[in-house]
């Protein structure tokens, strides 16, 4: 359970606390008033607060130790492990993570980073999101180096001197970048870990927190099941690889698909999901490098309903077009700010994508990551564009000065899209009037909205169940 507080900034902040909180003592004088949340995982106590200068840090409380000998006998086998405490500390020593542990625990951290030794560690937290926070954690030089070639062995990649640059996935999905010494990071040893998330989320997380409408996510609902071409777009941090998991979501539990990604972030409940990965190539060994076009000419051979790529950047777009050519439904992100930014990225090398492919592409959902006040984030679905004669056309349009997007009723919507008449072509018998199927959808993800992904998963199986046992 999360305890959230608030903070009156009227009140000075004596400086001597903030020395006993980053040597670890004073947890008892910690004035309540500078708290701004505190939960625990486990056994360990967490604690969002904020410092002179009102930016926000995390420190934490561990158990006590139980001492070297007896964490050692746990390990073996040889005593059982006497309450929380002592199991939190043999399974500390065996994972491998060291004194970063609690942050790879607490499932309120989303990303951690190091820049080097005496710098201290920093973290993406879900309770102060869009920013990196500081944590009361620092490593010394020797730990930060053994730390990096740990990070490195659990990813399954050596780290060296000679090799002082690493990255991967470690068992539990985490992505780590690692780099070693001062060979090629000015500050020596860093990491970034970017961890796996326990749950999926799904388009009813996204119209909960209005990254989306309902009808908006509807629309897109119906281009999935029609197996058209999705491009999702925006800057870095806009959340695509978020939406392109949700979206992928949504595909009907019966079709195969294949994803394709250079490190391993979607997850899906699909039945007849196959996950497909690069692989780098290795200084000194003879191992071939497997990238994301060698993986798509694979792809294109197992027959699949649904290829879906990462991330584009180069010809392997040209294959992922060809293969919405050949019937297979297909998605992916890129980078780009506009609708035409994109056609035009497209268009240059190294992708070089013909322009008789364009009209190939579904839709092209544009996201954008906006500030708001105390350092909020939002994210939001600021047009969704179809392509038709080559002219990039909206569909959804959205304004910034009341939050709101438009059209706002499945009428307009028909009208505009042709992309959604092409839609009912390729589900035949199933949709008789567009506009009721967009409003009944709508209905369903706003009713499902913020719900888990077990129960919108159930209800997506229970609605294309009841549509397609009819056929």
């Amino acid at each position: 359970m999360i305890r959230r507080f608030f903070t009156a900034k009227q009140r000075q902040t004596p400086a001597k606390q903030d020395v006993e909180l980053e040597s670890g003592r004073g947890w008892a004088g910690l004035e309540e008033w500078r708290l701004v949340a505190k939960y625990s995982v486990g056994p360990v106590e967490y604690y969002l607060y904020r410092d002179n200068s009102e930016g926000v840090r995390l420190t934490f409380k561990e158990p006590p130790e139980p001492g070297e000998a007896v964490v050692k006998e746990i390990i073996a086998g040889n005593i059982e492990p006497v309450g929380e405490g002592e199991r939190y500390h043999a399974e500390k020593r065996m994972s491998g993570y060291g004194r970063l542990y609690p942050l790879i625990i607490d499932g309120h951290i989303e990303e951690i980073a190091f820049e080097g030794p005496g710098r201290g560690v920093s973290v993406i937290h879900s309770l102060v999101p869009g920013r990196w926070i500081d944590v009361d954690l620092k490593l010394g030089e020797d730990e930060a180096n053994s730390l990096a070639l740990q990070l490195a062995r659990k990813a399954g990649r050596s780290l060296s001197l000679a090799q002082p640059l690493a990255e991967g996935l470690t068992g539990e999905g985490h992505r780590v970048a690692v780099t070693f010494s001062r060979e090629v990071s000015r500050f020596g040893s860093s990491f970034v870990i970017r961890k796996y998330p326990e749950k999926p989320v799904t388009m009813a997380d996204l119209v909960a927190s209005r990254v989306l409408t309902p009808l908006q996510a509807a629309y897109l609902w119906l281009l999935v099941e029609s197996q058209q071409f999705i491009v999702v777009s925006g800057p870095m941090g806009s959340g695509k690889t978020t939406l392109l998991q949700a979206l992928a979501g949504l595909i009907p539990p019966f079709y195969r698909v294949i994803t394709i990604e250079d490190t391993p972030e979607i997850r899906l409940y699909n039945r007849h999901w196959d996950s497909l990965v690069t692989r780098p190539p290795l200084p000194g060994e003879s191992m071939v490098e497997v990238d994301l076009e060698a993986l798509l000419r694979f792809a294109l051979r197992r027959r699949a309903e649904y290829i879906i790529v990462g991330e584009v950047r180069g010809r392997e777009a040209r294959l992922l077009a060809q293969a919405a050519a050949s019937g297979h439904g297909s998605m992916t992100t890129m980078h780009g700010d506009t609708p035409e930014g994109v056609i035009l990225r497209l268009q240059l090398e190294p992708i070089s994508l013909p322009p008789v492919f364009l009209s190939l592409i579904g839709a092209i959902v544009m996201l954008r990551r906006l500030p708001g006040y105390g350092g909020a984030v939002r994210r939001r679905v600021v047009s969704i564009t179809e392509i038709e004669g080559g002219e990039a056309v909206d569909v959804f349009a959205w304004d910034p000065k009341g939050d709101l997007v438009s059209p706002d009723n499945p009428r307009d919507i028909v009208e505009s899209s042709f992309r959604l008449r092409e839609a009912v072509s390729r589900i035949p018998d199933l949709i008789t009037d567009l506009e009721a199927e967009l409003s009944e959808r709508a209905g369903l993800l706003e009713k499902l909205a913020g719900s888990p992904p077990e129960v919108f998963h159930k209800a997506l199986a229970r609605f294309y169940s009841e549509r397609y046992g009819r056929v």
